[in-house]
């Protein structure tokens, strides 16, 4: 493949699809878009704080910023080497915006040429976290939050009882709530309202932290 150079219009030989080709007579930096298609990229939501909160404090050792390279339109992985925790991951859609040199802060995963064909590709943001201990690092899409690889525990049915949490309800609750309206409405019977409302609202969310977290 060969790009023409906006500037002075060399021929530039490209070998193989990164982000950025040097024109090798005048030294301008030209876009590839991505084998005649555009190159394009998805606005990360999550910062590097975010990604850190998704471990225990103290573990994480480093954040970095790469983008992997995706079809445009089936957001299939276009990778040139396999990543094993990518292989059954779908990114989301997201904010979409072409490709450009302010883009390419952090690390390109380069796409396959065999893969991208005429298509170009989408840059999509995954924040590594690497870990202070064991050196290894974990993926986290920028995008979503989610974990590539990691699939979220199932929640199973028999571990909720309607019967036992709509006591709990009640007890944590009403039960406050009746207690305080009784007590003050022989003084006010707006403010036993008002107060026993807010003692239905708040003393569950507060529940929790007097019995330590236990919820």
């Amino acid at each position: 493949m060969k790009l023409e150079c906006t500037q002075c219009g060399a021929r530039i030989a490209v070998t193989s699809p990164d982000a950025f080709a040097s024109c090798t007579y005048c030294g301008a930096r030209a876009v590839i878009e991505g084998f005649s298609g555009a190159s394009y990229y998805h606005r990360p939501v999550l910062t590097d704080q975010d990604a850190l909160r998704k471990f225990p404090p103290g573990t994480a050792a480093s954040v970095s910023l790469y983008w992997f390279p995706y079809d445009p339109d089936s957001l299939a992985g276009v990778f040139t080497q396999p990543y094993p925790e990518m292989e059954n991951y779908t990114p989301p859609s997201a904010d979409r915006r072409v490709w450009d040199s302010g883009s390419a802060l952090g690390t390109v995963i380069p796409p396959d040429p065999d893969l991208t064909g005429e298509r170009g590709v989408i840059y999509h943001p995954f924040l590594v976290v690497m870990n202070a201990s064991s050196g290894q690092g974990t993926m986290v899409d920028a995008v979503s939050g989610g974990i590539p690889g990691v699939v979220p525990a199932a929640v199973s049915s028999d571990d909720f009882k309607p019967l036992e949490e709509s006591m709990k309800a009640f007890f944590r609750g009403v039960v406050p709530a009746l207690v305080i309206f009784f007590l003050l409405r022989g003084v006010s019977l707006f403010w036993a309202a008002v107060l026993g409302m807010a003692a239905a609202i708040f003393i569950p969310e507060l529940y929790p932290r007097i019995r330590g977290g236990d919820k």
